[in-house]
């Protein structure tokens, strides 16, 4: 199931202006290891096995780095083929060898906890990722999502909610595109946790998605139920719209979210709009935040942003920002996108620097704006989060540009 996980590409260092004579590489080691790799990629492991045999030999009392760059390299060889034990010992052996580029360890760490990943040990895959995030964090580097996420998963095995709901959220939030199944172990750690606000915005997410998901509904729905409503002193609400009683804010907003906790957005549109119509019910962030998740609900993505949009007028909030830009992105509405993400930007969105620039530069690109997409995802390297796909967008323009 995660064997997508692995990267079997192994980043070399052998410029001797970057390390000393001891952590180099030489040539003949390099071409030796590269062969090594493409028999592994080719799935020619009675080759690999040959040849990495040979190698563990040569370099059998040798702590170089080149020993390492091998045990790493033995450590994909078993990984590739599900043999996740012996996987582990080669990458433990590699993290032995300290000094070693930033690059390699964290592949290291991301592969190692990976296979305690798959062995169910959840006890050293949150020793291992920790290690990792403390060294991330040390150089100044975004743990990634995909780390991140596995991460909450072996804290929530280990009936640690907390933790897992910090690193679940983490990975969410610095993810280019929204993940459903991400979103849905968020959504169900915050219920456990009781955080309604956190889980009432996950679950407008998971709607936005798959508003087909009929679960999804009912999940936020019952989000906006108040609970110390019961359905007798609801049903009199109802009944006093309908006669045009209502007098007060509080009375509208409850009918609203009841309707909604019934699954009749229509309704909670229809009795909000006359509220605010009447003067009675306030033209508020937080009402046209309701408006917005009841469009929502009922499909319409357009209008839901357009309220969202009404919201970020009253109140220049970032989330707020960045939500729409990550919708209108959603709904590949480009200049919309790259509009109010960097709206967000201009209000110090702090989240994610780096994945803000990559969207943007997403938008730019799909705009054909190469120059300026270029200059946002040259921006995105300086984040590791972002590192690698900024590089793939960039060498891709380079491509289109040279053809």
């Amino acid at each position: 199931m995660y064997k997508y996980f692995f990267s079997f590409l192994i980043l070399f260092s052998f410029s001797s202006s970057v390390y000393s004579a001891d952590d180099a590489i030489s040539q003949r080691t390099y071409e030796y290891l590269k062969r090594i790799n493409e028999y592994i990629d080719e799935e020619n492991y009675e080759r690999a096995q040959k040849d990495l045999e040979t190698f563990e030999r040569y370099y059998q009392s040798d702590q170089s780095y080149e020993r390492a760059l091998m045990q790493q390299l033995y450590g994909n060889f078993y990984a590739i083929q599900g043999k996740y034990k012996e996987a582990i010992e080669k990458y433990e052996n590699a993290l032995r060898f300290k000094k070693m580029p930033l690059i390699t360890g964290f592949q290291i760490r991301k592969n190692l906890s990976q296979c305690y990943f798959q062995t169910s040990d959840y006890k050293n895959t949150i020793r291992v990722l920790e290690d990792y995030k403390a060294l991330a964090e040390k150089r100044y580097q975004i743990f990634p999502p995909l780390n991140s996420i596995m991460l909450g998963i072996s804290y929530y095995q280990e009936g640690k909610l907390l933790p897992a709901y910090e690193n679940i959220a983490f990975a969410n939030a610095n993810s280019t595109k929204y993940k459903e199944d991400w979103l849905g172990y968020e959504f169900g750690v915050a219920i456990e946790l009781e955080k309604f606000e956190e889980a009432k915005d996950v679950a407008q997410l998971l709607i936005f998605i798959n508003p087909d998901k009929k679960e999804y509904w009912k999940q936020l729905s019952g989000l906006y139920y108040t609970l110390e409503s019961d359905d007798e002193s609801l049903a009199g609400l109802e009944l006093a719209y309908e006669r045009n009683t209502l007098t007060k804010e509080k009375e509208y907003v409850d009918l609203s979210k009841y309707y909604l906790y019934k699954s009749l957005p229509q309704k909670a549109v229809k009795v909000l709009k006359y509220g605010m119509n009447t003067g009675i019910v306030p033209k508020s962030k937080e009402n046209y935040d309701l408006l917005a998740d009841s469009y929502f609900l009922l499909k319409d993505r357009s209008l839901g942003i357009n309220f969202l949009i009404k919201s970020l007028e009253i109140d220049n909030d970032p989330e707020t920002a960045f939500k729409i830009g990550r919708f209108a992105f959603e709904e590949e509405d480009w200049s919309l996108a790259y509009k109010y993400l960097s709206k967000a930007k201009s209000l110090n969105y702090k989240k994610n620097p780096g994945r803000l620039d990559l969207l943007m530069g997403i938008c730019k690109y799909e705009t054909n704006d190469y120059k300026l997409a270029s200059e946002l995802f040259n921006n995105a390297l300086e984040f590791e989060g972002t590192k690698t796909s900024a590089e793939g967008w960039l060498a891709y323009i380079k491509e289109l540009q040279a053809s």
